[in-house]
């Protein structure tokens, strides 16, 4: 009963969640942040070790790859639903590619408090 569970409700949604993000690394723009992190994120912590401004910074990165990843979904259904160059789709995928830009602002001015605090 308990391992049924676990396999229909954690394991089986875990296993496409991380085929999600393994066809998410493929996108160069997704991948770039994920390095940008990897290699940004050591230093953030020792800078900011303890401090509310850790969990700021965290927040704010995952903030950028949470919206990426929506991002890299809504092209993937664009390019499927409409192969031809379409205004629509070309308005669909700017609005998508804004919620990063907007995810990269906030997460620039959370970093800009974090240094001048």
């Amino acid at each position: 009963m308990l391992n049924d569970f676990l396999r229909r409700y954690v394991f089986s949604p875990l296993k496409y969640s991380f085929m999600g993000l393994k066809f998410a690394l493929q996108d160069r723009a997704f991948s770039f942040e994920v390095l940008l992190g990897l290699v940004f994120f050591p230093f953030l912590i020792v800078r900011f070790w303890h401090t509310l401004e850790l969990l700021l910074l965290s927040l704010g990165y995952f903030i950028i790859l949470i919206a990426e990843t929506i991002n890299c979904a809504i092209e993937q259904v664009v390019d499927l639903t409409s192969p031809e160059i379409h205004p629509l789709a070309k308005r669909t995928k700017d609005i998508a590619s804004t919620a990063v830009l907007l995810a990269l602002f906030n997460f620039a001015l959370i970093l800009i408090y974090s240094f001048f605090n």
